[in-house]
């Protein structure tokens, strides 16, 4: 089901759509929530899964409108809205951008190729911006951050605040700055009962010029970005062994700790369960797990059965997983590869949604299943 968002842009010549509306379906807003709630810690399990009962029953096409506020202490208000305001900005970022592959940032250096000293670095103290992310054939370097507010005046003061935060690093090769766009954006809610009547998605996107860096080292760039996406995907999937190996990739300085850790990592993946999606021929040679409302369900197998069980209860089972010859690409360090296989965007049959970065989200239920494969 679509909703709209009031839209300010700026620089307004740059925006990717025109009129004064932006459109995002609720269920890429709710994909997004998920992938969003596995890749980053200490996120709330679940919360993807409510919002569209949270809305205004006003159909397709309608205005992005609450019912009322998110919640009654400021606390929980707070909370809420700057977790809804990442995913709505992660669904808008993935599709009026194209970005796809996303490294979270914590509050620590992240090194995506340590050998040769590519790392973000801190520019000034105070929270790092949510994301780094790029497309699916590796370009267009970004960093973002999204916030959310409940301002009647508007999103103005919150964008200034995602906007400083999205200042606060560099990427760097060596001592060298890379060009990356920067984006802020900032999310003022609108619910029906009390408050601002329109939601208002408002964006600020410069690109920041760099040096220049070798293709070499802009391949090295990506992949450990993509590494680091698929790590924070999969480690709370079941696969946190492989997904410590992924990331260790992109710290090591010295060869033969690279090497050792590239062989544990190609094992790993050997050694990690495949899964497949029931009459459905091109979804197979995924690597993922089953996520419910609670919490992903990774300490047994789940039957078909036990899945239709899960739907029953309103559980709201999905499997998520990516391909299993894409985490290879990522292991081995082949952007080529990587370009090609992301090269065709998948479209979403009658069950499973796909996104741009080799993943699927599958609801799962009385008409479709996960199998183990081959």
């Amino acid at each position: 089901m679509t909703r709209t968002f009031l839209h300010d842009f700026d620089p307004p010549t740059a925006s990717p759509v025109a009129g004064p509306t932006v459109s995002l379906e609720v269920s890429d807003i709710e994909d997004a929530g998920i992938r969003e709630v596995l890749q980053t810690p200490g996120a709330a399990y679940g919360a993807w899964s409510i919002l569209d009962t949270l809305l205004e029953p006003t159909g397709p096409g309608t205005p992005f409108v609450f019912k009322e506020r998110l919640g009654q202490a400021r606390e929980v208000t707070v909370v809420l809205s700057g977790l809804f305001g990442r995913f709505v900005a992660r669904a808008y970022l993935e599709q009026y951008f194209d970005l796809a592959i996303f490294a979270h940032l914590g509050s620590r250096t992240i090194d995506l190729d340590r050998r040769r000293r590519i790392k973000v670095k801190r520019l000034f103290p105070g929270d790092f911006p949510d994301w780094i992310a790029c497309k699916p054939d590796l370009s267009s370097l970004t960093v973002a951050e999204a916030k959310g507010c409940h301002d009647v005046a508007g999103p103005a003061k919150s964008l200034d605040r995602a906007w400083a935060q999205a200042g606060r690093i560099d990427l760097t090769a060596g001592e060298r700055k890379i060009t990356v766009k920067r984006i802020a954006i900032a999310t003022r809610w609108a619910n029906a009962k009390a408050g601002p009547p329109d939601a208002l998605l408002s964006v600020r996107d410069p690109v920041d010029e760099g040096e220049s860096v070798s293709p070499e080292e802009k391949d090295a760039l990506f992949i450990g970005l993509l590494r680091l996406h698929i790590a924070s995907l999969i480690a709370r999937l079941g696969h946190a062994e492989l997904a410590g190996a992924l990331q260790r990739l992109t710290q090591q300085t010295y060869v033969p700790g690279f090497q050792g850790d590239l062989q544990d990592a190609r094992a790993l993946l050997d050694a990690a369960p495949v899964r497949e999606v029931e009459e459905a021929s091109t979804l197979d040679g995924l690597v993922g797990g089953i996520v419910t409302r609670s919490r992903p369900v990774t300490d047994a197998d789940v039957t078909r059965a036990d899945q239709e069980t899960l739907a029953r209860l309103n559980l709201r089972p999905v499997f998520v997983g990516i391909k299993r010859d894409l985490i290879r690409a990522a292991i081995d360090a082949e952007p080529q590869l990587v370009r090609s296989r992301l090269a065709h965007k998948m479209a979403p049959d009658e069950f499973a949604r796909p996104d741009r970065a080799g993943g699927w989200i599958v609801p799962l239920g009385e008409k479709r299943h996960i199998k183990s494969g081959k």
